[in-house]
């Protein structure tokens, strides 16, 4: 269950570093259970929109309904008035990506930058806690995924 004092802070606290990335992230999401990705949306201000996306049933890899995804987040970012994004990849197992959360990472920031929605940041949600996705860290696990 949500920490809800610190949801309510987190409401009215800018998101200004990768830290309240995580930090809200990890508000909402305390454990992982299963493969699925939640958006968060940012006012212009980095103030977090009172609605949260989840999103599951993604295939495993990503596929040509991609685009729809980014089509989706693109709408809801008109509707709601968000300036930017931050995509919350759950699932549990290790701390590392793998090649497969590497694909949708990859994939979901070439679509959001398609229909043009700003995208703070990518975080993973896993057995360990949470961890913002950096992208120059090029060496995912090679375990089988969780």
């Amino acid at each position: 269950m949500p920490d809800t004092d610190v949801l309510e802070r987190l409401e009215r606290t800018a998101v200004r570093t990768d830290d309240d990335v995580v930090d809200l992230v990890v508000a909402l999401l305390e454990k992982p259970v299963r493969r699925q990705c939640w958006v968060l949306f940012l006012s212009e201000r980095g103030i977090p929109v009172q609605l949260v996306l989840p999103v599951a049933d993604l295939p495993y890899q990503p596929d040509d309904q991609v685009d729809d995804f980014g089509a989706l987040v693109e709408d809801v970012v008109r509707q709601v008035a968000a300036a930017e994004v931050v995509l919350a990849w759950e699932r549990p197992g290790a701390t590392g990506l793998f090649p497969v959360d590497w694909e949708w990472v990859d994939a979901m920031a070439c679509t959001l930058d398609e229909h043009g929605v700003r995208l703070r940041g990518q975080v993973v949600v896993h057995d360990d806690g949470a961890s913002m996705v950096e992208l120059d860290d090029d060496e995912p696990v090679t375990a089988a995924a969780a």
